[in-house]
């Protein structure tokens, strides 16, 4: 009996042997599998995997995908065009029936740094993660095909090794250092419906609990605060909180309707509540920077009794009052110095609030344009991705602080536009520290300063640091941790 047309196609390609056509329906099967990958992964994970799991399932199918492809399909253009195939539907699925909000899903923007930022964080991150182990699969897979055993066996072993080697750099834990009879630990707390992280660190478990706000929205401060205020560790059990959609909490970000100033000053009271019982004390101290500033007079006000005192750095007051002196001052520079290309981005950007956070972060990157000073050199050094790498985070870790960065801020920024202290917060029942910094942007210094003037409290103490901006704790830190064990310690614990 004749030899069926469709049988040989889907025998392998022997050397010597003669070429034999590949069966049309192989690499129509094999194309539709590639297609319907990156449907199926943009729906699992369509801000691209978030967790442990997700990235060893992602690279673990990826890997026996190509090896599958490499093997079936004859065309050594395959190495190429399956990765493309992959990537194109992930990024069709996820822009359209599974996109999500937050300014990962927008269009890339290679503008201002953020934008690009973004896009490696989330476009080219997953292209190393999904479409690296698709490409050495099938080479593998060809190797296989080809019946060169040698050949085969090297490349699987160097599969296996660089495919190994790529997922345990991803996914392995951060280190912590403990402190002798102390703790030095990250842990997972369930707050608000959702897996949230703190970072909790102290020489002596049974010192006076200190929870510290990240500014942001969006940002972790673990890094920095392990590096400039390490010495409060001595006086206090030092406690970092990761919000949803922060940092190691980025996959607690959806659903995103959640994500509301009321979820997140609810959330910070919960993680108080069990701070307080985990370390038996009646109250904690609660310090903020930036935006962590605005959430902890948020959770003051609404708590007055869960908190010694209130020491807020960088602090913020209405970010729509701020954007729009930033914006006016920028203007001013603009037509002063006869920069018409800032002139044309600012036109096209128009008066904030702007319409998303990237209009947002066009504005920042001219902080230092505005009101210019000299930064004290160890935190100038650790200023931009430096803060992003801390030791108790992992690779994936700072893979979604960079995404939770716009995102979180993206999703935030919009909802905090109504909130203005001057009106809303006449009055703080707990001992408040402000710590200014004397470079500190005066679009946040006047409205910080009218409303401080206003504001009633059983203690108000107001300090300017002479060689600060708007990171005063860790532009001096050694008289921002002195504040605190001298002046704020003693004068608050145990009322």
């Amino acid at each position: 009996m004749a030899a069926s047309p469709v049988l040989p196609a889907a025998l392998p390609d022997v050397p010597g042997s003669p070429r034999v056509r590949q069966a049309p329906w192989a690499s129509a099967l094999v194309a539709w599998l590639v297609a319907s990958s990156g449907v199926v992964s943009a729906a699992l994970a369509p801000r691209g995997p978030v967790t442990g799991s997700q990235v060893i399932m992602l690279i673990t199918a990826s890997t026996l995908l190509g090896g599958l492809t490499g093997f079936v399909v004859r065309s050594r253009w395959a190495i190429v065009t399956v990765p493309v195939l992959h990537l194109a539907m992930w990024e069709l699925a996820r822009a359209t029936a599974f996109g999500l909000d937050g300014p990962t899903f927008g269009r890339p923007r290679f503008d201002v740094a953020m934008g690009v930022v973004v896009f490696i964080a989330v476009h080219v991150m997953y292209a190393v993660v999904a479409v690296l182990p698709m490409v050495l699969g099938v080479i593998g897979g060809r190797a296989w095909r080809r019946r060169r055993p040698r050949y085969a066996a090297v490349w699987s072993a160097v599969l296996v090794l660089v495919v190994g080697a790529l997922g345990v750099l991803l996914v392995r834990p951060g280190t912590t250092d403990p402190e002798p009879a102390g703790v030095a630990t990250v842990v997972k707390l369930r707050l608000g419906g959702v897996d949230q992280w703190v970072s909790i660190r102290g020489a002596d478990a049974g010192n006076p609990v200190l929870l510290h706000l990240s500014g942001g929205p969006g940002s972790s401060d673990v890094g920095w605060v392990r590096t400039f205020n390490r010495p409060l560790e001595d006086h206090f059990t030092v406690v970092v909180w990761e919000q949803r959609g922060a940092g190691k909490s980025y996959p607690a970000l959806d659903p995103t309707a959640d994500l509301t100033l009321d979820r997140l000053v609810s959330d910070g009271l919960e993680l108080t509540t069990w701070l307080a019982h985990h370390y038996d004390e009646s109250k904690i101290y609660l310090t903020g920077n930036s935006w962590g500033s605005t959430l902890g007079v948020l959770m003051a006000q609404r708590r007055p009794d869960m908190f010694h005192a209130f020491v807020g750095t960088g602090q913020m007051v209405s970010q729509r009052e701020t954007d729009q002196r930033l914006y006016r001052q920028l203007s001013a520079h603009a037509l002063r110095t006869g920069d018409r290309k800032l002139q044309a981005r600012l036109s096209a950007l128009g008066e904030p609030p702007y319409h998303d956070v990237l209009g947002y972060a066009l504005v920042m990157e001219y902080y230092d344009v505005l009101e210019p000073y000299d930064h004290v050199p160890a935190f100038d050094a650790a200023r931009g991705l430096g803060g992003f790498f801390p030791d108790e985070y992992s690779v994936l870790d700072t893979w979604n602080e960079l995404r939770g960065f716009a995102d979180m801020g993206g999703l935030m920024y919009p909802r905090i536009q109504d909130v203005d202290f001057r009106r809303d917060v006449p009055r703080l029942d707990v001992p408040v520290y402000f710590v200014q910094g004397r470079h500190e942007l005066t679009a946040r210094s006047g409205p910080a300063a009218e409303w401080i003037a206003r504001l009633r409290a059983p203690v108000k103490r107001v300090y300017e640091f002479a060689s600060s901006g708007h990171n005063a704790d860790a532009e001096e830190p050694q008289r921002y941790n002195d504040l605190l064990v001298s002046t704020v310690l003693p004068e608050t614990y145990g009322r």
